[in-house]
């Protein structure tokens, strides 16, 4: 190498090695912690503080999740013992499983915690009655390995957590594309998992999803019969291997998760419509009875009322109670309005209800689906 080369090569190493400590620092800042009990046991305690932030009433399934997630954590921290820093992959089996099973637990919470804004009634229990069931069967599992499978979220296509689906509302003829993701849910040297749907009994259902991609972290399935899927709790079952050097593949602990098939989206509307008539000394009746059903979303109907009964009325008087698919009512009002104008009101739902009194009809529509976890 000559002088004037050398003179090149050196004058430019200082550039250089910051460059790569740069590049360094960049990839290292992207890099998870390893899981650790310790790790898991903060991520439950967050679940825990979390699911208490979001004020479920009374009596929902998400009280009984709390003390699921604690008795999970109380588990963890006894097995653990001395080894709670240590990575998972260090740790003996049934620690293992312990460890991967709450990290999962924890992740559904906050998977739950993301989408649950701007659900109904209906589909918020939905959403929780299969949250509950899946971090129930977390905890109650006892099987263990060198690998436990785990499967931390049910997802869209868009990767938007699922926890409830409207068979009904699925478009006819096209399958449900959704996907499990996870840890160690694959290996590629083995065959292909198999994925199976199940009631919570374990009966098989009538129609399977289809596994089409499979990764360690990630299965992408189909399932062309979706639309026919019985109301209520679908447990999918993951069955996997991993390969053994000299030993082939082996059976690995079954990873699970639960949605729950929720019934039709349907709104029954009963309403009582009042006239204020000073002229026959108060409040006269109009009209009441029950609306034709709202099926679905972005659905309209509409009432003619008769309102020869005040003449000359000064103010209309509305009041309405919504009852959806799952038999939950809600009342809403009385709504008053001078003679002149219309009356136009939200009612439970996402429903929006109106009253013309140019056209002497009710109007309900039922707003746009606004519940990500339960399309």
């Amino acid at each position: 190498m000559s002088k004037r080369a050398a003179r090149l090569r050196w004058h430019g190493a200082p550039v250089l090695a910051p460059c790569l400590l740069l590049a360094m620092g960049s990839v290292s800042a992207q890099l998870a912690p390893r899981l650790t009990a310790q790790l898991a046991l903060d991520e439950l305690a967050t679940a825990q503080a979390d699911l208490a932030k979001s004020q479920s009433p009374a009596g929902s399934p998400l009280a009984a999740l709390g003390q699921q997630l604690a008795g999970m954590a109380d588990a963890l921290r006894q097995s653990a013992g001395g080894n709670g820093s240590q990575p998972v992959e260090l740790v003996g089996d049934a620690l293992r499983a312990r460890i991967v099973r709450a990290h999962a637990a924890a992740a559904r919470v906050q998977a739950y915690l993301a989408v649950s804004g701007g659900c109904g009634a209906s589909d918020t229990a939905a959403m929780q009655a299969a949250l509950s069931a899946g971090v129930e069967r977390l905890a109650g599992a006892t099987a263990a390995g060198k690998q436990v499978p785990a499967i931390d979220s049910v997802q869209n296509m868009a990767n938007v957590p699922l926890f409830a689906l409207h068979p009904a509302a699925l478009p006819a003829g096209k399958p449900l594309a959704f996907a499990l993701v996870g840890s160690d849910l694959a290996d590629a040297q083995c065959a292909d998992p198999r994925v199976s749907a199940t009631d919570a009994a374990g009966k098989p259902l009538a129609s399977q999803p289809v596994l089409t991609g499979a990764s360690p972290a990630r299965l992408e399935l189909r399932w062309p019969e979706a639309a026919a899927l019985p109301t209520g709790p679908v447990v999918l079952h993951v069955a996997t291997q991993r390969k053994v050097f000299l030993l082939g593949c082996s059976a690995l602990p079954e990873a699970d998760a639960v949605v729950q098939a929720a019934p039709p989206v349907r709104f029954e509307v009963d309403y009582v419509l009042e006239a204020v008539c000073p002229a026959q000394g108060g409040t006269v009746p109009l009209g009441h009875g029950r609306l034709p059903t709202l099926n679905g979303y972005g659905a309209t109907v509409s009432q003619p009322v008769n309102t020869s009964a005040c003449a000359e009325p000064d103010a209309y008087r509305l009041s309405a109670t919504v009852t959806q698919a799952d038999g939950s009512s809600q009342a809403a009002g009385p709504f008053t309005q001078s003679s002149q104008a219309t009356i136009t009101a939200g009612l439970p739902g996402g429903l929006s209800m109106s009253w013309s009194p140019s056209a002497q009809a009710l109007f309900v529509r039922s707003g746009a689906a606004t519940c990500k976890g339960a399309p």
